[in-house]
């Protein structure tokens, strides 16, 4: 995600993948993006129970690199499975990446 007002990158992003097979397999892994590694997470709807077991096309990625460009970061996890959409996640008043992104893939 991108900050709205400077067009920097806010540090995080969403993943979706169409299996998710894929997003067992991402979040398995340690995942370097630029040197840093970066934190992924499971995307978890409020109120769902049992987050282990819970099947999501959607994954968290966190202190992901300001010098991440959105084709380098959906370019690394394609390796996982078709991606989607992926958002970074921007400051609405700076528009400065906050340093995380969520990504789709096309199946749970």
């Amino acid at each position: 995600m991108k900050d709205r007002k400077t067009e920097q990158p806010r540090g995080f992003g969403l993943v979706t993948y169409s299996d998710p097979s894929a997003v067992d397999q991402v979040i398995q892994d340690t995942h370097t993006i630029n040197g840093k590694q970066v934190e992924i997470k499971r995307t978890i709807p409020k109120g769902a129970v049992g987050s282990k077991d819970f099947k999501t096309k959607k994954i968290f990625v966190g202190g992901i690199p300001a010098v991440a460009t959105e084709d380098e970061f959906k370019e690394f996890f394609t390796q996982f499975g078709e991606v989607t959409e992926h958002q970074i996640m921007r400051d609405h008043s700076t528009n400065r990446s906050r340093g995380f992104r969520f990504i789709t893939f096309d199946t749970e």
